[in-house]
Parts: structure tokens; C-alpha cells; sequence
């Protein structure tokens, strides 16, 4: 029990450091590969958009999406990041180790400056 603790004490720090990148972060959160979170941290004064069903859903596609994509990287190599641009929010998503890291970004975000976020984030992930 204590371990588990732990384990998710870590990984909740890592939602903050990946915060920390950018006031444009909304949401960072970090599921294991069947979509069930382990941490999540929203910024603070941001009304999410989604209800937490919704997006405990949402993660769920996340990591179905990744699941899936295992099967043809042989074929067209790693996936680096999967973004989704709405007309509310960009979302984010990457793979390290078991786990899918999900972040929500404002709609104003310079374009340029999604891939060294990107980027500033999987090293985060990748930091122990």
C-alpha cells in the first residue's frame, strides 16, 4: 500500500512539473495502457470542459488509440505524440513506458511552440 502511494505521489509531481512548462497547460494526466488514471492534475482556476465520466472515457479512447497503434509501428514507425486540435482546446497525448500521458492545451498556444512543449514534456515523463 505504501508503495502504491508512492508510485502515484511520483507520478502526481510529474503532472505539476509538466504544468510548471506553460501557462498554456490546462490538464495533465497520466492513465496506464487500459485508460485508468493514476495521476491528474488541473490547473488551478480551470473549469474543465469535460464531466469526470466523460473523461475517464476519453482517457479510455487515449490508450485504446495507442493499443492499437502497436500494431503497425514495425511498419511505420514509433508514435511520437497524437494531438488533436477542437474548437475549445488541443490535446496531446504520448506514450512512455506503460504509460499515456494526456495534456490539454488552451486554444491560443503559438503553433510553434507546441513541439518544444511537447518535447519539454515527454523529458519530464521520461525524468526518474
Amino acid at each position: 500500500m505504501e508503495n502504491s502511494f508512492k508510485i502515484n505521489s511520483q507520478y502526481k509531481l510529474r503532472c505539476k512539473k509538466i504544468l510548471e512548462i506553460s501557462p498554456q497547460i490546462r490538464y495533465v494526466g497520466i492513465t496506464n495502457k487500459f485508460g485508468r488514471t493514476i495521476a491528474g492534475q488541473l490547473r488551478i482556476g480551470i473549469i474543465p470542459f469535460l464531466k469526470p465520466e466523460d473523461m475517464k472515457n476519453e482517457l479510455f479512447v487515449h490508450s485504446m488509440i495507442y493499443n492499437i497503434r502497436r500494431n503497425y509501428e514495425n511498419a511505420v514507425g514509433e508514435t511520437q505524440f497524437i494531438m488533436i486540435a477542437s474548437s475549445n482546446v488541443d490535446i496531446v497525448s504520448f506514450h512512455i513506458k506503460d504509460f499515456i500521458y494526456y495534456i490539454t492545451l488552451e486554444k491560443n498556444v503559438d503553433k510553434n511552440e507546441i513541439y518544444p512543449l511537447i518535447e519539454k514534456a515527454q523529458s519530464v515523463a521520461k525524468s526518474d
